[in-house]
């Protein structure tokens, strides 16, 4: 018995079907697929037994144009074009050859590329890979130098608004003066604060984890933004229950990442009819005993492909952004055994949810 399948009979006059069956029995030698077809009507003449190997889905002989709906052209290698595979989900360089016997036919060869694109896949991740984290180390070594040159300028700002705040003291008329005073004080020593944790986490030290009540903690990130979301005509809540638990946490890691996911809450409302610009810090206890906190806005939501990527240092979705705000948040949380994750609002109105988890505090 042949192992070359022949269809059918070529028309053409004089040949025995043992003569077509030998005409065609070299695709058996053949280490890849091959198929032939007849070009003036496009049915299938004979296939090798590679060819029903690998494509087992072919019970019946196709046709040339069943054949062709199988393959989705995706790109080219040198003259030929690669295709990919529906249904075995693997790419192939397909190779036409037209042949001259019997009725004039096409004899298509399919040679098997997916190993090769895979491992090039592979490689170009890897590649990227080393480009981020080339990346990432430069902005450590910019975030270290930033934190160095900064720290004695704010310690000065803070320096000189002690003093002027002890000057205002003496002006019975100065209340205003000195709760702006106060105000710009406040604000350079948090920004101090920040930039030494900054420091502390580009050296991979242990960050300075205590009890910290979640609630009060909100809310003093809460106070900080106040001003800038009243000129964003955003209401924010603290929804945070009275009776959960303390959080184990670095008090200025955790105030940074609220800080970045509120601001960023707050930008993503611009379109949001001001009536509807409000957002609401809420946290539960998790299923594995965690302390989960959630910032939900109803701003313009996030896309399937950036919700994928949304973590990914340096991609941002903001035309001014830097695409490492949110990479660090995460980083953060990890660090405290936590993880950081992205959810449509739960509310059911548009908008998302940015939900954190970090470990409760000791009894």
């Amino acid at each position: 018995m042949p192992v070359t399948r022949i269809h059918r009979k070529p028309t053409h006059a004089g040949i025995a079907s043992a003569e077509v069956t030998q005409g065609y029995a070299w695709i058996d030698a053949l280490p890849w697929p091959c198929i032939v077809f007849a070009q003036e009507d496009g049915l299938a003449l004979a296939d090798n037994a590679a060819f029903r190997s690998e494509f087992p889905q072919f019970d019946d002989m196709p046709s040339r144009d069943s054949f062709d709906a199988s393959f989705e052209r995706v790109g080219e290698q040198g003259r030929c074009s690669i295709y990919y595979a529906n249904d075995t989900r693997r790419w192939y360089r397909l190779e036409r050859s037209e042949l001259s016997l019997g009725d004039a036919a096409e004899a298509v060869f399919l040679i098997n590329m997916s190993e090769g694109i895979d491992a090039l896949r592979r490689h170009q991740e890897q590649h990227e890979q080393l480009l981020s984290t080339s990346r990432m180390m430069s902005v450590g070594e910019m975030a270290t130098t930033l934190a160095h040159e900064l720290n004695q300028p704010l310690a000065a700002a803070i320096n000189y608004l002690g003093g002027c705040e002890q000057l205002a003291n003496r002006d019975p008329h100065g209340e205003d003066l000195l709760r702006g005073i106060r105000l710009a004080r406040r604000q350079t020593e948090r920004a101090a604060q920040i930039i030494g944790s900054i420091r502390e986490f580009v050296r991979s030290r242990e960050p300075h984890r205590q009890n910290l009540d979640a609630r009060a903690l909100v809310h003093g990130v809460i106070e900080l933004l106040r001003l800038e979301a009243e000129q964003h005509q955003v209401s924010i809540t603290n929804a945070l229950p009275e009776a959960l638990p303390t959080i184990f946490a670095d008090r200025v890691m955790i105030e940074q990442v609220l800080l970045n996911l509120i601001k960023n809450a707050i930008e993503a409302m611009r379109e949001t009819p001001p009536s509807n610009r409000r957002i609401r810090v809420t946290a539960r206890i998790d299923y594995d005993d965690m302390v989960e906190i959630r910032v939900i806005d109803q701003g313009c939501g996030i896309g399937a492909d950036d919700m994928c990527r949304l973590f990914t240092p340096l991609y941002t979705t903001k035309p001014d952004g830097l695409g490492i705000g949110l990479a660090i948040c995460r980083s953060i949380i990890e660090y405290h055994e936590g993880r950081l994750f992205a959810e449509p609002n739960p509310e059911g109105r548009c908008g998302c949810a940015m939900v954190f988890t970090v470990p409760r505090g000791n009894a």
